[in-house]
Parts: C-alpha cells; sequence; structure tokens
C-alpha cells in the first residue's frame, strides 16, 4: 500500500505531503515526479514547484540525493519509509494545482511522487487539516475507512487520473442522463444564472454522446469541475471527469432564447472533454495506453483524438437541440476562416502536426501562425471531410467507425498502432480511402471542403475580408466583394502606441520589414492611438511610420495590401440534404 497524506497551508500556497510506503532491501527505491500530464503535450517539470524534501526510515532521517530534475534515489534499506516534501501551488490552470484560502485544485500527476516499479499498487490519499467547511469532489473512490476525507486508488495511474476540487461554497448541480448521475461543481465568482438552462443543455449533451457509443459506457458516475473566472478557458479530460476553466459571463443568463456566443464556447468545450471519455481515455494510440510522464510520447495521431473530437464537439450541440442549425453553421464558417487565415497549414502537415505537438503547438511564438497548423481545428475539418466521404461513398458515416472502434476496445483493450486507425476506419466502412488520407494527413494539399459540403446542400464561397472586419459566417446569398485592406499584423493598442504581436507572411506589415515586438508610435506624423483606424485605410495606400525596436527609432513606409480571400461564406442551397447530414 502506498499512503500519500495531504496538509494545505492556504496561505503560502503550499501543500505539504507525506508519502509513505514499505521498502525491502533488493529491490529499486527510487523516487519519481511526472514531468507531464495526460492529454496536455508538453513538458512542465512539475518537480520545479517542490520546495523542500526530507526522508525517514523507521522514523530515522536517511539520505536522499536527486540524480537529475525530477528522480530521487533513497538507501536500499528495508523498513517504513516516509518522504515529507513541500509543493507551491498557485498555477490556476486545470493541468496542475492550485491552493488558496478559497480553494484548492489537484492533479495528481504535478503532486504524487511514485515508485517506478510499484505503479501498479493500490493507492491511498488522506487530507488532514483542511478547513472545516471545506467539502471535497472527486470521482476517486473513497476510502471506507474514513470515508469524509480519505479516498483510494487501484493503481499510480488511477491515482493521477481522477482530479479534486476543494473548498467552501462550491455549488453541485445534478442530473442524470441515461440512468448515470452527473454532478457539476462550479468554483469561482459568477453572477446569477439559469441553472435550469445550463442543466437541461448538459443533460441533452450527455444523453446524445452515451447513445452514439455502444454500451457500456466508460464510467459510471461523472463529474464536470467547471471553475469560472475572467478571461479564462481551458479543459482537460480525465476517465470518468473533466477540469473545465471558462468566464463567468459564459453561463446562461435569465431568458436567453438562442445560446450566445460565450454560452455557446462553454457548451462546445463540455462536449468536447465530455467525447474524450470514449476518444482517448478509451479507444487511444497504442503509445497512450501506458503513459510515460517522464519523457514525450509521440505520436501522428492526435488529429484523430483532438480533431475528431473538436469536430463532434459543436456536431452534438446541434444535433442534441442546444443550438440551431444556423448557429452550427456560423461556428463551423468560422473554423475554417481560422484554420485557412495561418499559412501555416501550407507548410505542415496535419501528421507532422500532431508529432510536433510537444515543442511546436504547446510552444507557440510570434511566429507560429506563419510555421505551424493546429491539429485540433484543421483536425476537426479534416475529420468533417472524412465524414462526408465515407457517407458519400458508403452507408456509414465516422460514427460508425467511431462506434466499431470503441467496441474494438471494450473488446481487446486494444489502442492504435502508427497508421492503423486510417486501416480500421477503411476495414470497417469497405471502402478504399488511402487517397484521402494521404492528401488530408501527409501532405499540405487543401481539404475537399467545398465539394464535401456540397454533398450535404451547403456552398462555400471565399471572400477577401480582412481580420478585423468579421470572420467567416453563414449567409444568405453570396455578395461579390471588393478585397479589404489587410495590414498583416496582430497588435496590442496601447494609449501611446501599438506593440506587434504577430506578422504574418508575405502581409503588409512584413513587407514593410516590420517585425514582432516593434512598438508603433507614430501613424503619418500622428500619435498612434488606433492603429487600425489610422493604417487599415483603403488598398493601395501608403503610410509613413515611426516605431521602436530596442529602444531605437526607426521609420518605415507601410503599404496596403488587399486581404486574401481565405474568409469562408457558407450558404444553405438544400436544407434537406443538411438535415439529412446533422440529423441521421
Amino acid at each position: 500500500m502506498l499512503i500519500y497524506s495531504i496538509a494545505p497551508h492556504p496561505h503560502r500556497h503550499v501543500w505539504h505531503i507525506t508519502f509513505s510506503y514499505e521498502h525491502v532491501s533488493g529491490c529499486p527505491n527510487v523516487l519519481k515526479l511526472a514531468n507531464w500530464v495526460a492529454g496536455s503535450y508538453m513538458i512542465r517539470d512539475f518537480s520545479r514547484h517542490i520546495m523542500s524534501m526530507e526522508a525517514a526510515c523507521n522514523g530515522e532521517t536517511v539520505p536522499i540525493i536527486q540524480q537529475d530534475k525530477n528522480t530521487w534515489q533513497l538507501p536500499d534499506q528495508s523498513g517504513t519509509y516516509d518522504i515529507q516534501y513541500t509543493v507551491y501551488a498557485n498555477d490556476l490552470s486545470v493541468r496542475a494545482s492550485l491552493l488558496n484560502t478559497q480553494r484548492g485544485f489537484i492533479d495528481g500527476s504535478c503532486l504524487f511522487l511514485y515508485l517506478p516499479h510499484r505503479r501498479e499498487e493500490m493507492c491511498q490519499v488522506q487530507f488532514f487539516r483542511l478547513p472545516e467547511n471545506w467539502d471535497i469532489h472527486t470521482t476517486l473512490p473513497r476510502n471506507p475507512e474514513n470515508h469524509r476525507r480519505g479516498f483510494q486508488a487501484a493503481s499510480y495511474a488511477e491515482l493521477t487520473d481522477h482530479p479534486f476540487e476543494l473548498g467552501a461554497n462550491l455549488e453541485v448541480l445534478e442530473f442524470v442522463a441515461n440512468d448515470i448521475p452527473h454532478k457539476i461543481v462550479l468554483s469561482g465568482y459568477y453572477a446569477p444564472f439559469d441553472r435550469e438552462r445550463l442543466l437541461d443543455d448538459c443533460r441533452k449533451i450527455c444523453q446524445y454522446e452515451l447513445a452514439m457509443f455502444p454500451q457500456p459506457a466508460p464510467f459510471t458516475e461523472y463529474l464536470f469541475l467547471l471553475h469560472l473566472g475572467d478571461n479564462i478557458y481551458g479543459g482537460l479530460e480525465h476517465r470518468s471527469s473533466t477540469a473545465l476553466h471558462a468566464d463567468r459571463r459564459s453561463l446562461p443568463p435569465f431568458g436567453m432564447h438562442e445560446a450566445n456566443a460565450a454560452y455557446t464556447e462553454l457548451l462546445g468545450l463540455i462536449a468536447h472533454e465530455y467525447f474524450h471519455a470514449w476518444n482517448v481515455k478509451s479507444i487511444k494510440p497504442t503509445q497512450f495506453q501506458s503513459y510515460d510522464l517522464d519523457k514525450e510520447t509521440y505520436t501522428e495521431q492526435l488529429w484523430a483524438y483532438e480533431g475528431i473530437t473538436s469536430y463532434y464537439d459543436d456536431l452534438t450541440l446541434v444535433r442534441c437541440g442546444a443550438i440551431s442549425v444556423e448557429n452550427y453553421l456560423n461556428l463551423l464558417a468560422n473554423n475554417i476562416t481560422r484554420v485557412h487565415r495561418n499559412a501555416g497549414r501550407e507548410l505542415q502537415t496535419l501528421a507532422q502536426s500532431s508529432f510536433a505537438a510537444w515543442h511546436k503547438y504547446y510552444k507557440q511564438d510570434e511566429n507560429s501562425p506563419n510555421a505551424i497548423t493546429s491539429y485540433y481545428q484543421q483536425g476537426a475539418l479534416a475529420a468533417m471531410c472524412l465524414d462526408l466521404t465515407i457517407r458519400a461513398k458508403t452507408q456509414y458515416s465516422l460514427d460508425f467507425v467511431m462506434q466499431k472502434l470503441y467496441e474494438r476496445f471494450v473488446s481487446t483493450g486494444k489502442g492504435t498502432d502508427e497508421g492503423e486507425w486510417q486501416n480500421l476506419a477503411q476495414e470497417f466502412v469497405g471502402t478504399d480511402l488511402d487517397a484521402f488520407f494521404q492528401a488530408a494527413l501527409y501532405s499540405t494539399e487543401e481539404l475537399p471542403l467545398s465539394g464535401c459540403l456540397k454533398t450535404v446542400g451547403v456552398e462555400l464561397c471565399w471572400q477577401p475580408e480582412n481580420r478585423s472586419s468579421g470572420n467567416g459566417r453563414l449567409v444568405r446569398e453570396f455578395v461579390e466583394m471588393l478585397p479589404q485592406p489587410e495590414i498583416g499584423c496582430r497588435f496590442k493598442q496601447q494609449a501611446d502606441g501599438a506593440i506587434l504581436t504577430h506578422v504574418f507572411t508575405e502581409g503588409s506589415a512584413e513587407c514593410a520589414s516590420l517585425q514582432a515586438n516593434d512598438k508603433i508610435i507614430a501613424v503619418d506624423g500622428f500619435v498612434c492611438t488606433d492603429l487600425l483606424a489610422q493604417a487599415q485605410t483603403e488598398v493601395g495606400n501608403r503610410h509613413l511610420i515611426h516605431f521602436f525596436r530596442q529602444g531605437l527609432l526607426h521609420q518605415t513606409e507601410l503599404l496596403i495590401f488587399p486581404a486574401k480571400p481565405t474568409t469562408a461564406h457558407l450558404k444553405i442551397v438544400d436544407r434537406d440534404l443538411l438535415e439529412k447530414w446533422l440529423f441521421q
């Protein structure tokens, strides 16, 4: 038995943990802490938050020798070991640990030391000296001997796949979907909102996804840990729960008819993380069947596990009735536009995007839009094209492929090897999809969006709109547009100038030799108080730009280019075909 005893020091943002276990001489006595967390593909070096560590065997202090950033060697001496360590916890995210006077959050990977050769042993977690009014929410099984403050897991993997939410005044909302109990635990600060609307929409989402996949479901209860704050967003899936961050303004107000943009985004996040219970927590790459949290685990398959999930999140919302068909098509047009406004799709394939998540997608810089594409966003578009291609060529759909993949997992427990996902999909639907996969995954060819959408009664038109005037959208009719002016950069406007954050390939700003972190202070001799209004005027205009770079004043001429036709407008031409795709 491996035992973790945890006590909080909220004012210091510190957890004090005692890790206790029996050691027999002749076995390895090495401790580790994970370097990353499953579902978030970046080395995070959680050990940097360890403030102190000491060890005792049978009550006597013993040496503990650090071998590398996350590995410690202890003596080969039989007895009861108690490893006491403190961890700084002030990371407001879904993938780390937080502790303050209002709440605590724990993702186990960043907090629990482990013995590499004993990861299959039962673990116990017990909390001490929590504030009296604090509750604990998790789907980790309770310890029968310490039901209020104690929990147990069959293995280290199970222990780290059940986050904890702790605190006072946590609001708990409950609903049942397909006879399975679900809870939403809300933390943070938020205004009054329509609880019945949230519960009803969450129930619809869960019922739809539960019905989409064969039984049994991969869980017997489910927990949404939803923290509300200012300008935050994110989620991380677990086997029977998910940690979510959302802006407090995303909760549904009373009297709202059609879901607004903020609430739709929250529902999409909920649908996305819930779908992961099947797609990546059950069906998964072979490399993820036993996560090696010590180092990067590379795979070209993230497009299938994140991209397909991203396809189904918004699709679930329209299929279950949480949003309208028109709202869904606006989301789709917006995503098409987002992908096509980044030149990185012309350089990086979806397979490469998946493989390079560790050092490119999760470590983006000012040049990332020019160099990479997203296996989430472009992966969702590839999934849609795959679905529509299967529907056009066979009697099946991507739904059927996902169902067969889950059946395969339930019956065999196997993951998918590199390239196997594509082979299985072709086997399940009985048709040759190799040309599609080669183009969509392993080349930078444009996805066949227009042709695929035509098969379901939707036309696509590319418009030369600039980034500031609007995103992709559903329209009643296509209107011929003259190219809009585009300055070719992103920036942060301040009272005394605009600081460039991104400069886009072959755009006006790049051709004017501007670069990220330049601070534009004047346009045509006037102080830069609104860069868009002052510079993004008409195609062909020239503006004199004064800017600071590393403390030195420079000037350049900015020629305003026409926006490229990368904004997607969608039009419904056959509603029956469209609804057959969306609802059958």
